[in-house]
């Protein structure tokens, strides 16, 4: 099974991941996306008046993280890929892989 995440998606996520490890809720983070050029998508989040830089990793975890604690998959059986176009901007698919 193949789940497609947009955007909005993609920064819901990453919201909600940063709210869990900061013990507040989602609606207190911002979050920012880019494209790095040697680094792939990164971004940064600001919460509590931080700013946390997020490596490509940062956006996956979250990205599995909501789909575990929100649409019960599981994690470790999800391998997640990020992308940008200029005509759709980020993008994340995600292949929910059997045990």
């Amino acid at each position: 099974m193949e789940v497609l995440f947009n955007e909005q998606d993609i920064v819901d996520s990453v919201c909600i991941y940063i709210a869990l490890k900061e013990r507040i809720e989602p609606e207190q983070v911002e979050v920012n996306l880019e494209l790095h050029p040697a680094h792939g998508v990164t971004g940064s989040a600001l919460a509590l008046g931080r700013t946390a830089q997020l490596h490509e990793q940062d956006i996956i975890d979250a990205v599995a993280v909501y789909l575990q604690d929100y649409h019960q998959l599981v994690a470790n059986h999800l391998q997640v890929n990020l992308s940008f176009s200029a005509k759709n901007g980020f993008n994340a698919s995600i292949q929910v892989l059997s045990n």
